[in-house]
């Protein structure tokens, strides 16, 4: 299959192993999934504070690399059409204190975790003090959906949205990090469509999660490249 000039490629559902899972969950079954997890984030906080990155567009630089890994999380709807994105960027939240209200903004991601963190600050800079939903002139089709609740942890976590069909990009959401028994942890909720994904699907995102920032000072090599 030739990807296309919109960066995204069809799924040829007569070959494709989930085909009668996607029709079923698009169907009498319509569901999603959602899930709360406990992220160790002990040694990734020593590594970013040493290195002097910031932990949220960390964090969303992992997420957004593991994303990019698995078509199951860049799954859309296209023309009545299911298809694939080339590539996938983090969309996510920021907070206004003077209005207690928030705004959505989105950053290039390019693989480069250097790269990322200027983007975000960039972006942050020049559009945090506008209060609109979408600050953001461009917008883009191809995200996915990252927001923070840093003033309180939780056990579990759930969105409802409306008319989800369609709406294929996954939805995390990250709680306040704390400590417990000499480790910090970071609770995270994601939300998937069942027609994409299974509980198979989000066990590897989680664990492949957990596994980088375990490995953080390794891996940060990787990530210049």
């Amino acid at each position: 299959m030739k990807t296309t000039t919109l960066e995204y490629i069809p799924v040829d559902l007569s070959r494709w192993a989930r085909k009668e899972h996607f029709e079923v969950f698009q169907s009498f079954a319509q569901s999603t999934i959602n899930q709360t997890v406990l992220v160790d984030i002990t040694v990734l906080l020593k590594h970013i504070k040493e290195v002097g990155w910031k932990f949220y567009p960390t964090i969303i630089f992992l997420l957004t690399k593991i994303v990019n890994s698995h078509a199951e999380f860049r799954m859309a709807m296209k023309n009545n059409e299911l298809v694939i994105w080339n590539e996938i960027h983090p969309s996510y939240t920021i907070f206004h204190n003077e209005t207690e209200t928030f705004s959505s903004l989105w950053s290039h991601y390019d693989g480069n975790i250097h790269h990322f963190q200027d983007a975000y600050s960039e972006d942050v800079a020049r559009y945090g003090n506008n209060l609109s939903y979408w600050p953001k002139e461009e917008s883009r089709e191809n995200v996915f959906f990252v927001s923070a609740i840093p003033w309180v942890s939780f056990t579990s976590f759930n969105i409802n949205v409306a008319n989800m069909q369609n709406f294929f990009a996954p939805m995390f959401t990250l709680g306040k990090y704390y400590q417990q028994d000499g480790k910090v942890l970071l609770p995270l909720a994601v939300q998937v469509h069942h027609s994409v994904c299974d509980g198979f699907h989000l066990a590897r995102l989680f664990n492949e999660l957990q596994e980088m920032c375990d490995d953080i000072l390794r891996l940060s090599e990787e990530f210049n490249a």
